[in-house]
């Protein structure tokens, strides 16, 4: 019985796990996937399926116990499949309000710390504006000391925070591969049917049905079972697009859970390094307000200071003496602060060294284009990022004439994709966008961002846009916080807040350290 009107995937059956197999006409059969396309490619006709049909599938209107319910013509072993995703899905809502729960308590720990951590920042503010004593400047020392703890302990608990987001992102995403599969044995079954249904003869299915209420009957059940394919369909595209989305969240997730513990680690550091000033300052001034007085009254550029707090630039490969020179530069050419442009490049670079994205020794990163960046992106269903990049990479070393399978890029990490450049670590399209006024104000045309001028002065000129040539507190939060996260507030919440909060509050502070001794 042929069907006008019936949609191309009506004519299709699965055979399992295969490709849909779809029946044009008796002399030939096509394959066909419905979720993937809308086109079949002829095969030779095997003799065999149509039997294969009648063995498997149970006719609908042969019998006077009148149509089959299609939903029940789910072969016992998928039947066995869903009934076990299905169980799975139950537990599912039980998983996910634990989750929850957990997840708000620790929300209120991390609610409870900020207050603590704003509280202790007006108390440093306030000590900063008051005349320079020993006293106070011991004082300073404990309440940074006490911030950076607490800090460290506010990343702690972000990091078991986003552990549960990815695990919560992961059932999500388990739920709706069940669905998927629950679907396509389900549209199998139908199509099955459909086909059966396909290769009557009119005259052969009006004499099985008593009254022509019935036959008629009959064909209104198949029109609902078209609709219902089409429907299947339709459901199909839309959770395998969901799933796509939830994963490239679930790979968000876990980029910003190395984020944060690559934070950490660098607070940590910032501790030890903090409390070794406080005891070297005891030490020079032997308790005594009046040495501490002649130290102020001495103050010069102390290299082999700052050395200890550029410890990432110096450990991948930039000199604090260069790292000041190059930063004065830029910082004057854009009108932000030294200090902060220094802070931020020193952070972001323990960022990516914890990270596992640059290495000891090569600020320029030993990654590669295609690896690292380009298939990175393509392997995460982000290809329209993919070649966004790559385009954007060719167009920076074609300017150059440099080779571009011979110019290092950060490394892909754990979670998220590398292909940043050269000690600003900017990505390709970002570089771009800094590029017209980074030649303007170095004379350099083009610039290269694996040049630590041309990279100091694109960053000082993309911290200056986003504020930081106000030269205040707010001014350089909004921008150390555009730097990370892209816009001047943090997120509202998750794990992307407190990275970001961590992130502003270590630049300010460090910038700080950095001017008093530059």
């Amino acid at each position: 019985m042929k069907l006008h009107g019936l949609p191309a995937v009506a004519s299709c059956f699965f055979a399992g796990g295969e490709k849909a197999r779809c029946s044009g006409t008796r002399q030939s059969m096509r394959y066909f996937d419905p979720v993937e396309d809308t086109r079949c490619s002829s095969i030779p006709p095997r003799a065999s399926a149509r039997g294969f049909l009648r063995r498997r599938v149970i006719h609908p209107m042969r019998g006077k116990e009148g149509i089959w319910p299609w939903r029940d013509t789910i072969r016992l072993n998928g039947a066995a499949v869903i009934f076990l995703l299905l169980a799975l899905a139950a537990v599912h809502p039980t998983l996910a309000s634990n989750h929850e729960t957990l997840r708000q308590a620790l929300q209120s720990q991390l609610e409870a710390l900020e207050r603590e951590a704003i509280a202790l920042d007006r108390e440093i503010t306030q000590a900063q504006d008051e005349a320079r004593t020993l006293k106070r400047q011991i004082k300073l020392f404990d309440d940074e000391i006490r911030r950076r703890e607490l800090e460290i302990r506010r990343l702690g608990i972000a990091i078991r925070q986003a552990e549960i987001d990815v695990q919560a992102k992961a059932a999500d995403i388990e739920a709706l591969t069940a669905r998927i599969l629950k679907n396509r044995a389900i549209l199998a079954s139908s199509i099955r049917q459909l086909y059966a249904y396909d290769q009557e003869n009119m005259l052969v299915v009006l004499a099985k049905n008593e009254t022509l209420s019935e036959f008629f009957s009959a064909l209104d059940n198949i029109r609902d079972l078209q609709r219902q394919v089409e429907q299947l369909v339709a459901e199909l595209r839309e959770t395998r697009s969901q799933v796509q989305k939830e994963k490239d969240e679930l790979e968000d997730f876990r980029a910003e859970q190395l984020s944060l513990r690559a934070l950490a680690e660098v607070e940590r550091r910032a501790v030890q390094e903090k409390k070794l000033e406080k005891d070297r300052i005891l030490k020079l001034t032997k308790g005594k307000e009046a040495e501490f007085q002649k130290l102020l009254a001495q103050k010069k550029r102390d290299i082999a200071a700052l050395k200890t707090q550029l410890f990432y630039l110096e450990r991948t490969g930039i000199s604090a003496a260069d790292a000041l020179k190059f930063a004065e530069l830029a910082a004057n050419r854009t009108g932000i602060r030294t200090a902060f442009l220094l802070a931020l490049l020193e952070v972001e670079t323990g960022r990516q060294f914890e990270g596992g994205v640059v290495s000891a020794g090569t600020y320029l990163g030993t990654g590669n284009w295609k690896t690292d960046m380009y298939d990175c992106y393509v392997r995460l269903g982000r290809r329209s990022a993919a070649e966004a990049q790559k385009n954007a990479f060719f167009e920076i070393t074609s300017k150059l004439n440099l080779d571009p399978d011979r110019m290092p890029v950060s490394r892909r990490p754990s979670y998220g994709c590398g292909g940043a450049m050269g000690p600003a670590q900017f990505i390709p399209t970002t570089w771009l966008r800094f590029e017209a006024k980074t030649a303007e104000l170095t004379g350099h045309n083009p610039p290269n961002p694996w040049n630590i001028e041309d990279a100091f002065t694109a960053s000082a000129i993309f911290l200056a846009e986003a504020g930081a040539d106000s030269k205040t507190r707010a001014g350089e939060l909004g921008a150390a916080r555009t730097y990370i996260s892209g816009r001047s507030s943090c997120p509202a919440s998750g794990s992307a807040r407190y990275a970001c909060l961590a992130y502003a509050n270590r630049v300010l502070s460090l910038a700080e350290d950095i001017d008093r001794i530059i």
